[in-house]
């Protein structure tokens, strides 16, 4: 019963990232590669820290929130304070916080009655394809500053 209500689960989850595409971790992604490009086009001078720091605090003030706006500063502070973060850093510090740890995953992994291995091994399989989905999208869609 439990594998057929993950089935339906997934299908509606599939269904609703197909019409609402932006929802979805590709869709943050995008996201955060558009504003990236569009900050560098508009100030190619400003130094790259800067301008990764800054789509991290225009995250922070963007709405819907999955936190509130100081525990979200809170989290992305150490990587504010990072001299050599990297776009890739900015967008899986992003995605993480908003798919992983801020829906205490756990929970409800443990509330569908998913062993402590299958939260764990669901988790990694999550994060390897959003290490991938990250770096893919980056080599496709931004633009190298000439």
């Amino acid at each position: 019963m439990m594998k057929i209500f993950q089935i339906i689960i997934s299908l509606i989850v599939s269904l609703f990232s197909k019409i609402f595409p932006f929802t979805t971790h590709k869709g943050v992604i995008n996201t955060q590669i558009s504003i990236y490009n569009r900050l560098k086009s508009v100030a190619p001078e400003m130094p790259e820290n800067d301008l990764l720091n800054h789509l991290v605090i225009s995250r922070v003030k963007s709405r819907p929130r999955v936190a509130s706006q100081e525990e979200e500063y809170a989290h992305y502070k150490p990587l504010l304070e990072n001299p050599d973060k990297t776009l890739e850093d900015v967008i899986w510090a992003i995605v993480e916080y908003e798919y992983i740890l801020s829906r205490d995953v756990f929970a409800k992994a443990s509330k569908m009655g998913l062993s402590p291995t299958e939260m764990l091994s669901g988790i990694d399989n999550f994060t390897a394809r959003v290490a991938r989905d990250i770096k893919e999208s980056i080599e496709k869609r931004v633009k190298k500053r000439s």
